[in-house]
């Protein structure tokens, strides 16, 4: 996300035009023009004034407006949830600014990127911390409260985010002392009651709320006093939610009410669709879906007249629930289809946060039910469907759906957008072989249905009566119970979920003469390794080789025995930054050099420098690396241990881009030591996408970190087979060594085997 650039205008600035006095008054008419329409919040308007503003000042050579102008303008896009072009006006500013030594200037920009940082996503919110710090102490510093306030304000959102209530609390009464305006001293009770209301302290979260519609009600109109009213109904409607009391949706309906008094006065179009539409949000949850409706209709025109997808998205979606509720499913559909049009336009720019910019959110939290609210529908539709052209054309709609969100969620999960990098040299998993079944699980509320795709392209529909909160308690359960290699706990739900996911399509896949199993799962199915589901007797595995995918779409591959094998195996055995030995790593670095030669890099040899001057020298197809990793549900949090230091996802996609680049991609990266916390299925997204990440057609790696000597053994078995076996693909060589170990007494339990997955292309 974060580029910046250098425009002509601040080129020109840099180089100190001359003066005149018509260039700085144009600009001060401009800027005038941008103050007025954003406080009148007609946002959208307020971006040219400020451009213009800030272009005058440039070529009038007026540093200090010049930098104010950006700092203005920043704001709105992020007012808009224009991340990227917040951050890039905030670096212009920043450019100059730093050559002025203003302090003031200087905090008001650490203090908009470090709100950036906060509201963008988890991976940058430990950024945020010293830069909201240094804000703070600029402006105290320049002797600007006002500002001082913000910056206190701000650090209380990033505290309220890492769930750090008391630092949050005293910030944000800091804040309160420091603010210069009332409308500050608003903003900081407004976000005590939301620290209240996460704490579960409703009497102080309500309390808070109340001194915020009080406050508000007595400032002067404007977009900010419109907003605080809105977020005091918010508050309100979230305690009486969970505190099951009428009386306070009755608070904000009120709030919500004068909100939307405010926003009529001044023309604040934003604000009035926000006001509207929560407030058809209150009239749904009483179940008077005609009265929502009409509410949410004026929202969604208001959210079109000012062309803001950010707001449009919401509002389809609620028209669409409410139809939905109303038995008009065509209807619905529609509106659930304009939602996610309007969502996927802005997936990479917007802070869905709004009503708690501290929410602790993936992007599958905040909108994931559009989607799989959507795909729900369709299935529906699809069950109804008169011909079989029909019911394809709904299954696949519902199929498509659910991609979109996970191509979302992935890209949510690595704040980047590789996943759309290789596209060109994609192709759909279902054309990939004849003799593989990918299988399309999509839990929803009171079932789970289940697309299988053929070679054929057909897609067969089969429904469980398993439900989503059913499903992931089963499997968070199943997920501990393999850990615990001297119980057999897990029977109890490897039977479950075979009866619930895999015995409904027994006849399909022998039917069709299936071999392989390729799963694409969701939610709490990403942390369990399927193969070790059983029928009352045998395992999956024994059956079938298993391979995983995040999404319909994979990286061409070619089997391995096809072409030249470049090998590198990097190895770690010896316990270092607090990390235990893996005695048995040498041994398995060893078996695979000699299957397929290569370069090898063990212990003190496997550091930064050597990894990567070995990826600038030749284009390796199997990057093997034994040593302990870890998947965490922050992507600057997951890491593979090197001897020296650690390599993150994004040290290991630039080593081996370059080489996918250059048309000769890894054909399987192996990570065989790396584990993900039990039941936290955002880390097991960042596994089952690191081949994306990493550029790679295929990747082995592990759920939980296995024993050292079992996995030396499989790993040496699955490369063998590999080697040895024509024509053997990857998934079929890991079923033979995972059965290898099923059979050994030493290592049946499925602790030792199971965790193995292979991501992505499985030839």
């Amino acid at each position: 996300m974060k580029r910046s650039f250098l425009p002509v205008a601040l080129a020109i600035l840099l180089a100190g035009p001359a003066a005149t006095a018509s260039q700085t008054d144009k600009a001060d008419q401009r800027w005038a023009q941008g103050e007025a329409l954003s406080r009148d919040g007609n946002l959208e308007a307020a971006e040219t004034p400020f451009e213009d503003a800030a272009e005058g000042y440039s070529r009038a050579g007026d540093s200090s407006d010049f930098v104010r102008a950006k700092i203005k303008l920043a704001a709105v896009y992020q007012a808009l949830g224009r991340a990227d072009l917040a951050y890039n006006t905030f670096q212009q500013a920043n450019t100059v600014a730093k050559k002025l030594q203003d302090k003031s200037m200087l905090a008001a920009i650490d203090n908009g990127l470090g709100t950036l940082d906060i509201l963008s996503s988890a991976a940058d919110a430990d950024d945020a911390e010293p830069l909201l710090k240094k804000s703070y102490d600029l402006a105290i510093a320049g002797d600007d409260a006002g500002l001082a306030a913000d910056a206190a304000n701000n650090l209380g959102n990033l505290y309220s985010y890492q769930l750090r209530y008391p630092e949050a609390e005293k910030q944000y009464e800091r804040a309160m002392q420091l603010a210069s305006e009332p409308e500050g001293v608003c903003r900081s009770e407004g976000n005590l009651a939301r620290v209240k209301l996460d704490e579960g302290d409703f009497e102080k979260a309500e309390k808070y709320a109340e001194a915020v519609a009080n406050h508000a009600a007595k400032l002067p109109d404007s977009h900010d006093k419109a907003f605080l009213l809105i977020g005091a109904g918010y508050t309100f409607n979230k305690i009486g939610s969970q505190a099951h009391e009428d009386r306070l949706r009755l608070k904000a309906y009120e709030a919500y009410q004068a909100a939307a008094g405010t926003a009529e006065r001044i023309g604040d179009k934003r604000s009035l669709s926000y006001a509207l539409g929560y407030e058809g949000q209150l009239y749904e949850t009483e179940k008077k879906y005609d009265d929502a409706l009409a509410l949410t209709r004026r929202a969604l025109f208001l959210s079109q007249q000012i062309e803001s997808p950010d707001i449009l998205y919401r509002w389809e979606w609620q028209a669409g629930r409410l139809l939905r509720e109303q038995g008009d499913s065509d209807a619905a559909i529609e509106a659930y289809r304009r939602g996610v049009t309007a969502l996927q336009s802005i997936r990479h720019d917007v802070s869905l946060h709004y009503g708690n910019p501290t929410a602790r959110s993936s992007f599958r939290d905040v909108a994931g039910g559009l989607y799989f609210e959507l795909a729900d529908l369709l299935l529906r539709k699809a069950d109804r469907a008169a011909t079989e052209e029909e019911q394809q054309k709904y299954l696949t709609e519902a199929r498509d759906t659910a991609e979109l969100l996970k191509s979302a969620e992935l890209e949510d999960y690595f704040q980047d957008q590789c996943v759309s990098l290789l596209k060109s040299r994609q192709a759909r998993v279902e054309s990939i072989s004849p003799t593989a079944a990918v299988i399309y699980i999509i839990p929803l509320p009171d079932r789970t249905e289940i697309l299988v795709t053929l070679g054929s392209g057909k897609i067969e529909h089969v429904q469980s009566a398993v439900t989503e909160d059913e499903l992931t308690a089963i499997s968070n359960q199943f997920r501990n119970n393999l850990e615990k290699r001297s119980t057999d706990e897990y029977l109890e739900q490897a039977d479950l979920l075979y009866a619930d996911l895999i015995k409904p399509l027994e006849g399909l896949l022998q039917q069709h003469h299936i071999d392989t199993l390729v799963f694409i799962p969701d939610g709490a199915l990403r942390t369990i390794p399927m193969g070790a589901l059983r029928d009352g007797d045998k395992f999956l595995i024994q059956k079938y080789a298993i391979a995983v995918t995040p999404g319909l779409t994979l990286m061409q591959a070619k089997p391995l025995h096809e072409g030249r094998v470049d090998l590198i195996v990097n190895a770690l055995s010896q316990g270092v930054q607090g990390f235990p030995p893996l005695d048995h790593v040498p041994e398995e670095a060893r078996n695979i050099t000699a299957m397929y030669g290569g370069k090898e890099l063990l212990n003190a040899d496997f550091n930064n420098k050597n990894f990567r001057k070995e990826f600038a020298q030749t284009d390796y197809s199997i990057v093997h690396i034994a040593s302990h990793g870890h998947f965490d549900s922050d992507a600057r949090k997951t890491f593979v241990l090197t001897f020296d230091n650690k390599l993150g996802l994004d040290d290991i996609e630039q080593l081996l881009r370059p080489s996918q680049i250059r048309d000769k991609p890894v054909e399987l990266l192996t990570l065989s030591a790396c584990e993900t916390a039990a039941g936290d299925d955002r880390a097991a997204l960042g596994l089952a996408g690191v081949a994306i990440k990493a550029g790679a057609r295929s990747a082995l790696a592990t759920l939980w970190c296995v024993n050292d000597e079992a996995s030396s053994v499989l790993v040496s078995d699955f490369y063998a087979g590999l080697k040895l076996t024509p024509a053997i693909t990857k998934a079929l060589a890991l079923r033979h060594a995972q059965c290898k170990l099923i059979a050994d007494p030493r290592y049946s339990h499925p602790c030792y085997w199971s965790p193995y997955l292979l991501i992505g292309n499985w030839l």
